[in-house]
């Protein structure tokens, strides 16, 4: 669940507001485009829901935290519940597709069983079952995208298969 209440952001600097009066409700399960000119402010509301970045006023609450309140240190366990596929994806460049979504697995402490069942399902589900052994620099803007998908799927809820 996802909700803004009256969430307003200016940057040092900037002549407009990024975000002026923002609300909105999300809800789990909910599947929402975000989108709109460069500038509109997309960036800055994912930032929010990410605590890149703090409202200047309003609430912005992910997952029941207020993420206004949300103590520094908890940031970093708070985004191991949330699934982020980046525009430019951050893949690992060294690291093979298997490993890429095997890595996002054992940052938030998966045990190696989970993780040699759960990669294999996910990367099925995604269609790149047959290219878990490739670097990313071997596949295609596409095929890195689902990489990506498939690094995003990976929550405590979410056994695929």
């Amino acid at each position: 669940m996802i909700r803004l209440e009256e969430v307003t952001k200016t940057y040092k600097g900037a002549n407009n507001q990024a975000l002026r009066g923002v609300s909105l409700d999300i809800a789990r399960g909910e599947f929402v485009f975000l989108v709109g000119t460069s500038g509109s402010g997309k960036s800055t509301l994912l930032r929010l829901m990410l605590r890149e970045e703090r409202p200047d006023a309003g609430n912005v609450l992910v997952l029941g935290e207020n993420l206004g309140r949300l103590p520094s240190r908890r940031v970093p366990q708070f985004r191991r519940k949330l699934g982020v596929v980046f525009q430019d994806f951050r893949l690992l460049p060294n690291k093979t597709v298997f490993q890429n979504v095997a890595f996002a697995l054992k940052v938030i402490g998966k045990s190696k069983a989970f993780i040699e069942t759960a990669v294999p399902d996910v990367l099925k589900l995604v269609g790149l079952e047959e290219k878990s052994n490739r670097l990313p620099s071997e596949l295609s803007g596409g095929e890195q995208q689902r990489v990506a998908v498939a690094r995003a799927l990976r929550s405590e809820e979410r056994r695929v298969g």
